[in-house]
C-alpha cells in the first residue's frame, strides 16, 4: 500500500485533516494552530499530492480510502474524528463506509455525499481532456479564485501556489475518480456517530439546500452554514469554522 506523508501537532482526541483537490496538507498550515491546543491534529497528503506517491492508475475514491485506512492502522489511531474538505470529504465517506467503527465523528467541510450530476460528470470529462492537452498548471491557476466568495481574497495566491505543484497525472487521476465516485447517502444513514456539515452559503458547487437534505439522512447530524463564504472556509472564516469543529468534537468526547 502507498506510504503517505503526514505531519502532526498537539495532543488529545485525534483530528485527521484530509485536504481537497488539487491541494496537499499545507492548505491547513495556518489553520492547524487553531485546533492543536486541544487536539492531536494529523495532516496527511493524499496519494499523488504533496509528498505522497501516486496510486497506480486508474484508481477510485475507494482505493484512496484504503490508503488512508492503512495509514490509520499503521499509526494505531483510535476514535478518529475525520475532517474532509471537498475531495477529502469524499475520501472520508468512503473510509467510514469501509470501517465505521474507527470513527468517532465525521466532519464534511464543504463536501457532499451525493455523486456527481450528469452535468458535473461532463464538466470533469472536459477537465481531463484540457489537462491532457495543456498540462495541470493552466487548469489549477484558474481554478482557485472561484472557490472564494471574494475572488481577490488575500489567501488566493497561497492556495494557487499549493495547487500549482499538482502533477497532471494526479489531477487527471483524481478528476476521473471523482467523476466515477458512488453516492454515499447510505453511508450517512448507517453511521451511528455524529456528523457535522460545514457549508458556505455562496458555494456554487454545493448548494445549502442539498446539505439540508443530506443531513436528514444522518442519525446525529449538525449543520453550520457560513455567511459570505464559498468553498474555502478554512481561509474565509478560520476562527468560526475551527471553533465549530472544536465544540462539535468536545461534545462527542464523552460518547463513542
Amino acid at each position: 500500500m502507498t506510504a503517505l506523508f503526514s505531519t502532526e501537532e498537539g495532543a488529545g482526541e485525534v483530528l485527521l485533516l484530509i485536504h481537497g483537490f488539487p491541494f496537499h496538507q499545507d492548505i491547513w498550515d495556518d489553520y492547524t494552530p487553531l485546533l492543536s491546543n486541544d487536539f492531536r491534529v494529523i495532516k496527511v497528503d493524499l496519494p499523488g499530492f504533496g509528498k505522497s506517491p501516486v496510486l497506480p492508475q486508474p484508481f477510485s475514491i475507494g482505493h484512496v480510502a484504503d490508503s488512508l485506512l492503512s495509514f490509520i492502522k499503521e499509526k494505531e489511531l483510535k476514535r478518529v474524528h475525520v475532517v474532509g474538505h471537498s475531495l477529502g470529504g469524499y475520501v472520508a465517506l468512503a473510509m467510514v463506509k469501509k470501517n465505521p467503527a474507527l470513527f468517532a465523528s465525521l466532519i464534511l467541510f464543504h463536501s457532499t455525499a451525493y455523486a456527481d450530476s450528469p452535468e458535473k460528470r461532463e464538466s470533469r470529462a472536459k477537465v481531463i481532456e484540457f489537462v491532457k492537452k495543456n498540462g495541470a498548471l493552466p487548469f489549477t491557476s484558474g481554478f482557485i479564485p472561484p472557490l472564494f466568495a471574494n475572488p481577490t481574497h488575500p489567501a488566493v495566491p497561497k492556495v494557487r501556489e499549493i495547487a500549482g505543484v499538482a502533477s497532471a497525472e494526479a489531477v487527471i487521476g483524481y478528476t476521473q475518480a471523482m467523476k466515477d465516485r458512488e453516492d454515499e447517502i447510505k453511508t450517512l444513514e448507517i453511521f451511528e456517530n455524529p456528523t457535522l456539515f460545514i457549508a458556505g452559503e455562496k458555494d456554487p458547487g454545493i448548494p445549502v439546500d442539498t446539505i439540508l437534505k443530506q443531513a436528514s439522512h444522518c442519525q446525529k447530524p449538525e449543520i453550520h452554514i457560513l455567511e459570505n463564504v464559498a468553498h474555502m472556509g478554512m481561509f474565509e472564516k478560520p476562527e468560526e469554522t475551527a471553533g465549530k469543529i472544536q465544540d462539535f468534537v468536545m461534545k462527542t468526547h464523552t460518547k463513542f
